[in-house]
């Protein structure tokens, strides 16, 4: 497997110095070119931190990517719903064969699993949602991300994506759930890169989801 080391721990905020996006991106495409299988990127960090846009981003700077959003698979908090290992399994196995995966997708607003969709085995796959580097899914990623965002940004993200009403669902339940996952399982301790999700830099001012 080739894998980027992980950066050395530095001066900045928390543990790892930040990595910009474009240091990410070259790093992926350096690494992609000498893959000889599916090249596999992990993105993880709370929610509101700048996963998805950070995910989507990369994409359209690389070439034959495909973006998987964890949220599409279920209630990351319910392991009826999700379960990495699982994931990992269904998804992760057959992409690395250079094979097809088939998912039913969930809908948070109606509870329910909906439509099926394929994922085809681009070149480059990007994994990004809560748990993306939890122990059963970080040792599949070539290149691993973790965002990290200010608690009381990732709050007026969320609110202002999903409206005042689940306020109290991020508050008393979302959040509180992903301070036990980090506790317990310390991804961003596991990430090889860490990326300041808030969009404070000017070069990636304006990332807000």
């Amino acid at each position: 497997m080739t894998t980027i080391p992980p950066r050395r721990p530095g001066r900045g905020h928390g543990q790892r110095t930040y990595s910009s996006f474009q240091e990410i991106a070259d790093a992926i495409e350096a690494a992609a070119a000498r893959a000889e299988s599916t090249f596999l990127v992990g993105i993880d960090g709370a929610g509101g931190s700048g996963k998805s846009t950070l995910a989507n981003k990369l994409s359209e700077a690389l070439d034959n990517t495909t973006v998987i959003h964890i949220d599409d698979f279920g209630v990351w908090t319910d392991e009826s719903h999700w379960s990495p290992a699982r994931f990992a399994e269904r998804v992760i196995g057959p992409l690395s064969a250079g094979l097809s995966a088939k998912y039913q997708r969930y809908d948070w607003l109606t509870g329910s699993f909906e439509e099926w969709f394929e994922i085809a085995p681009d070149h480059i796959l990007i994994v990004e949602g809560v748990t993306a580097l939890s122990p059963d899914l970080r040792e599949h990623w070539h290149v691993s991300v973790w965002v990290e965002c200010p608690r009381e940004l990732r709050l007026e993200r969320g609110v202002e994506r999903d409206g005042e009403s689940m306020r109290s669902q991020w508050e008393d339940v979302w959040m509180p759930g992903e301070d036990d996952y980090m506790k317990r399982n310390r991804p961003r301790e596991a990430a090889q890169f860490v990326y300041d999700g808030s969009g404070a830099s000017d070069e990636d001012r304006g990332l807000s989801s």
